[in-house]
């Protein structure tokens, strides 16, 4: 059966997670270090412009007579006369911050808010050197540096976001041709004649595949052919002897004493068990391979069920058990299209069922009756435990818990044949009596 395999477990969505992992590992760092260089050319232009803006300040700074000229518009400007260690102040626009000297000897430096650029100048007829520190808010750098991060941010979600998609369709794309092969696998059967899976165009490991599972399914053709032939003539060997035996044993019953009746009755017995189970094996295989023919004609159910009843009664007669047959009267005739060997055979199967499963000396239930557009056969015995999951007895190789012989494959073999000529087999298990019930539509 196919199943459905979840979105999040399928190659497609495993393909675009692994493309997207990878690609965020190798997108984030990257645009990490381009982040960082933007970052520091920012600042670095940020501090040429300032220092420009200190060099024009320093050009029109004199001293005698002292003139200082005004900073630009949102500068702050500091001057200060270094002499023999000593630091005086000439001059200090209002809300300069007051910073430790040491920095002052740096070329520039951020101070909270503000980064300060030094500009150092001479002086020629004195041995004083002047400094003057320019200083402007750094909210702006600040507030660029932020812009370029965000836009990184939004364009690397957008390009992840983006190359997922992409990836998610491009590999879908590549998996197409496996979920073909996939499509034409699921219908393929173990029957005669395999279908063949589509091989794809593409030059890769799809193409691969399917040409690997045509050969497969060549060498399975092969080996059911193989193991139908087998069958069938293994069957075909075995049934000449078995019914030579058969008829000699027959023959034999009549013509000896009580005694050597009882056993060669048994042996007949035997006879007949063993040529019913190479029909079910033959059955199974034919069933497995699809390759049983039915020949539909029309039959009167109870007719079947007389013949099958010849060929078991020998079980109802060990255990002692009695039958009763009920048939519905006062109707037409009427007829279902049926297999009459092969229905023979599932009758059969059920019969030797309850003959098995029943209580010692208890009474098997057979009743037929005719509806306009459908034949139903019931056979009822009873149990001594009622049964549990009645849905698995038409299972391969499944029993009831109950310690009786067989391979646990009647009623599967039953349920197939029955489904092969459009009919139900439900079973039923109340108050201790285990019902088959087989409903054919005419």
């Amino acid at each position: 059966m196919k199943h459905e395999i979840p979105f999040y477990k399928s190659i497609r969505t495993k393909a675009a997670v692994l493309f997207l992992v990878v690609f965020v590992a190798i997108l984030v760092p990257a645009n990490w270090l381009i982040f960082k260089k933007v970052k520091l050319t920012l600042e670095e232009a940020d501090t040429r412009e300032l220092s420009a803006e200190a060099e024009k300040l320093v050009d029109n700074l004199q001293l005698d007579p002292l003139s200082i000229p005004l900073p630009p518009n949102r500068y702050l400007l500091k001057v200060q006369a270094i002499k023999n260690q000593q630091i005086d102040e000439l001059f200090s626009s209002p809300g300069f911050p007051a910073v430790a000297p040491h920095n002052y000897l740096e070329d520039w430096f951020v101070w909270d808010s503000l980064k300060i650029v030094n500009l150092k100048k001479g002086d020629e007829y004195s041995s004083s050197e002047l400094v003057v520190s320019l200083a402007r808010s750094v909210t702006q750098l600040r507030a660029q540096k932020g812009d370029v991060l965000s836009y990184l941010i939004v364009a690397n979600c957008l390009s992840i976001l983006s190359a997922a998609v992409l990836v998610f369709i491009a590999a879908g794309q590549l998996i197409n041709p496996i979920k073909r092969i996939i499509s034409t696998a699921s219908k393929i059967t173990a029957s005669k004649t395999i279908d063949r899976v589509s091989v794809p165009s593409t030059m890769d490991e799809s193409k691969q595949l399917a040409e690997t599972l045509n050969e497969m399914f060549l060498r399975m053709e092969l080996s059911i052919k193989n193991q139908v032939n087998f069958f069938a003539s293994a069957a075909h060997e075995l049934k000449t002897p078995l019914a030579v035996m058969n008829t000699e044993l027959s023959v034999a019953l009549k013509k000896v004493d009580l005694p050597t009746q009882k056993i060669l009755q048994s042996q007949l017995h035997e006879v007949q068990r063993l040529d019913r189970l190479i029909q079910d094996f033959l059955l199974i295989s034919q069933l497995k391979s699809e390759t049983l023919t039915l020949r539909k004609e029309p039959e009167r159910l109870e007719e079947v069920l007389y013949a099958s009843l010849k060929k078991t009664k020998y079980l109802a007669e060990e255990r002692n058990i009695q039958i009763q047959i009920k048939v519905e009267d006062n109707i037409p005739t009427l007829f279902s299209h049926i297999d009459f060997e092969k229905i023979q055979t599932v009758i059969s199967n059920l019969l030797q069922n309850a003959f098995k499963y029943s209580l010692i000396e208890s009474i098997v239930k057979v009743s037929i009756s005719y509806q306009e557009n459908r034949s139903t056969l019931v056979i009822t015995n009873p149990v001594s435990t009622p049964i549990e999951n009645l849905h698995l007895l038409k299972n391969e190789f499944h029993k009831s818990n109950e310690p009786v012989g067989g391979l646990g494959m009647g009623l599967w073999i039953a349920d197939q044949i029955i489904s092969l000529h459009g009919g139900q087999l439900e079973l039923s298990c109340l108050q201790n009596e285990f019902s088959a019930i087989v409903i054919f539509k005419r």
